[in-house]
């Protein structure tokens, strides 16, 4: 735009009086609108007819600005070009012979306009016309800025697949053709019959699942009687230098498949993020990219995608990939990481990698050189603090790369570090191979003076029990005895159940005497010889007292079943009040409201007579801020129950359930609840963000405990209502 030429032509006055009026003149390719309001000049707009380029003097500020044609007429230009024909009326030439000027460079320059488009519109449109080619010229330059970027990662280490194959446990199976009567193997690939198939127990008939020896290759491998196929499913990292000025750590998701065809493995490159080298780009760290498409290929179908099929963006992550705890490759480690902002981490990277540990690597690099966290983390490794290891780098926030977990960092000792004075008992956290849950016993043991014999130790962390588990039992009962008799129930009465379950039907038995009004002091009633027949005895007197209590419901018993539910669940309440403001919304349809009583919660799941309220776990996720009640009502009728929605502090939904944990017209409801969890993230506080990653590893610890068990129906129920809201990353 030839601005000073422009300002040297003196604008054309207006011959005819009004309160808008625009003269025109011509320089060239361009059209000069000089906008005169009340007689004096508001200002000139000069537009390119062959470039559509534009641009705008404003008389009073003596300047250029981007702005369109619309602000000289006092338009509000934040409508979105949707003006009311009034508004339009404003564009006022002075002469026709000055406005068929305007139209026809106008209708010349743009293919999208009509004969009968007045001036005003064809002005505009041109300018949008502009203003596209622009975004597209500028997305173009994006797009091949980072496509020019992802074209330098380097290739595949040669042996990725069979070192991942070897980091899984190289295992190989021999499965059945029912047809032929074939054992195949997935290693050798030959076939034979199931007499000359031994097995490594001396046993004569093959099993499903008995270890046996392949004749023709010797391995030893794990016979598939009743599958025709076995698939394994991880992930690994993988760093390298790129050039002189960045590196790259990459994550992949991976898939093994073994069927009678072989072994075959699947690598899909979730995310890439660019580590810039500190002596060229000082002020970046890093920048990440993800993979635009999901990993139905490989999980779902048959063949999958190969990982150079991918495409990658840092726009936007469409396909929700993410970083998980994997195997880091072992080479490249330390070269890699030599100038950026994680040069701390090489050596010791390279040290567990070589070894095999499945870690988190993206987290810890997270912390940057942070000398704190590289320190405890050395020596949880030498230290073959294994399973502490694992948790602990998981334990570190995106938001503000914190540790969140049960050791100190940052203290010298290590005694101070895990806050047991005691050597001795720290190394039995190691020789049991103890997580967070095993130091916290261990500093409940020398902060009570009570010991722990090691049967008990190994029971609580092969089971994964918590202190929560046992607290509602602990005042009268010691862990040998705890230990006892949950073993006694789970032999007797619950051959199915885990250690945790016994733990929490046992607690619910115990809610529930105090419900009726029963003493749990006697050791006869805290302690049956059938947990089953006496729990099930009191989940019907519930059921039936509940009933009566729907047909005679009263304000006194309303207002002394809140007061128990107040003293049972201490600051519940008050955490309610607090995220009162931050979690209630309302759109035109529906509302979010949180209730302020727990007794709300409760009468919320009998009017709607799903489980919701009816549990303690949901009042005990409040306590622990892992997880908040709130409901969704109907505009017009906020006092119906309608749905009752499970949130973490981060906006993620974990459940929600209407009517019978029916889900009536929820497809039409999940817009608003879209709308609802970006309103969230908006109010987030730094704490909301530490709850929302602790509440994620407590999701994904209920998760796999779920697939663990097998529980199929309850996982598939959570996956469907499970909506996440976006987080951020390394």
């Amino acid at each position: 735009m030839k601005r000073k030429q422009i300002e040297k032509i003196a604008p054309v006055q207006p011959s005819r009086k009004g309160e808008y009026i625009t003269t025109v003149q011509k320089m060239d390719d361009i059209l000069i609108l000089n906008v005169y309001k009340g007689g004096k000049l508001r200002g000139r707009h000069a537009l390119n007819t062959e470039t559509g380029e534009y641009s705008q003097y404003r008389a009073e500020e003596k300047d250029w600005k981007p702005w369109k044609y619309a602000a000289l007429l006092d338009i509000d230009t934040s409508l979105g070009g949707w003006y009311s024909s009034d508004e339009k009326k404003k564009a006022v030439f002075d002469t026709k012979e000055q406005e068929q000027m305007v139209r026809e460079a106008f209708l010349k320059m743009s293919k999208k306009v009509h004969w009968n488009y007045n001036t005003y519109d064809l002005i505009d449109e041109a300018e949008k016309q502009y203003k596209r080619k622009q975004k597209e010229k500028t997305e173009d330059n994006r797009v091949k800025r980072v496509q020019d970027k992802m074209n330098l990662m380097p290739e595949l280490p040669a042996d990725a697949h069979e070192w991942i194959w070897r980091q899984e446990g190289a295992a190989d199976f021999v499965f059945l053709d029912k047809g032929s009567g074939k054992w195949t193997c997935t290693f050798c690939q030959k076939s034979y019959d199931e007499k000359f198939l031994k097995r490594t127990d001396g046993g004569k008939r093959i099993r499903h699942n008995d270890m046996v020896i392949c004749p023709r290759c010797k391995k030893v491998i794990m016979a598939k009687k009743r599958v025709q196929e076995m698939r394994q499913k991880t992930h690994f990292s993988l760093l390298q230098k790129i050039d002189n000025r960045m590196s790259v750590l990459r994550h992949f998701d991976v898939l093994i498949i073994w069927d009678m065809k072989g072994r075959k493995i699947r690598i899909n490159e979730a995310v890439r993020t660019i580590l810039n080298h500190t002596s060229t780009f000082p002020q970046y760290c890093a920048e990440i990219f993800y993979n635009q498409f999901g990993t139905g290929g490989i999980y779902g179908g048959a063949e999958g995608w190969n990982y150079e099929y991918a495409y990658f963006d840092n726009k936007g992550n469409p396909a929700n990939r993410r970083e998980f705890a994997g195997y880091l490759y072992p080479e490249g480690i330390e070269e890699a990481l030599n100038d950026t902002a994680y040069i701390g981490w090489g050596r010791l990277f390279a040290q567990m990698a070589a070894v095999g540990e499945k870690l988190n690597y993206n987290k810890l690099l997270a912390t940057q050189n942070s000398r704190e966290m590289i320190g405890v983390v050395e020596y949880l490794f030498k230290g073959r603090y294994y399973k502490l290891l694992r948790e602990t780098s998981e334990k570190i926030s995106y938001w503000n790369a914190e540790y969140y977990g049960v050791l100190h960092i940052g203290e010298r000792g290590i005694e101070e570090i895990f806050g047991i004075t005691d050597k001795q008992v720290i190394n039995r956290i190691r020789d049991v191979d103890g997580g967070e849950e095993m130091v916290l016993w261990m500093r409940w043991s020398v902060r009570e003076g009570q010991k722990i014999s090691q049967e008990v130790l190994e029971w609580l962390s092969k089971n994964d029990i918590e202190q929560g588990d046992v607290k509602f039992i602990k005042d009268r009962m010691s862990l040998q005895q705890i230990m006892n008799y949950v073993n006694r129930q789970q032999k007797e009465c619950y051959r199915s159940k885990t250690a945790k379950q016994i733990l929490d039907q046992w607690r619910d038995y115990l809610d529930m005497l105090r419900k009726l009004g029963k003493k749990t002091d006697d050791v006869m009633m805290y302690r049956p010889k059938e947990l089953k027949r006496r729990h099930d005895e009191c989940v019907e007197e519930i059921r039936r007292q509940q009933m009566i209590a729907e047909m005679r419901r009263n304000a006194k018993q309303r207002a002394a079943e809140a007061k128990r539910m107040r003293e049972k669940f201490p600051g519940a309440e008050d955490i309610l009040k607090e995220i009162k403001e931050k979690y209630e919304f309302a759109g035109e349809e529906y509302i979010i409201i949180v209730p302020q009583k727990l007794i709300e919660i409760v009468a919320e799941g009998q009017a709607l007579h799903h489980c919701i309220g009816a549990t303690d776990r949901y009042f005990d996720r409040i306590m622990q801020r892992e997880t908040y009640i709130c409901f969704l009502r109907k505009s017009g009728a906020p006092k119906l129950p309608f749905y009752t929605i499970e949130v973490e502090p981060g906006g993620t939904i974990r459940q929600h359930r209407g009517m019978y944990d029916e889900e009536p017209g929820i497809e039409k409801i999940k817009p608003f609840l879209r709308d609802w969890q970006k309103e969230i993230r908006k109010r987030m506080s730094k704490k909301d963000h530490e709850y929302a990653a602790a509440s994620a590893v407590k999701r994904q610890e209920n998760i796999e405990e779920l697939r663990a068990k097998n529980n199929t129906k309850v996982l598939q129920g959570l996956m469907e209502d499970f909506m996440e809201a976006s987080e951020g990353s390394l």
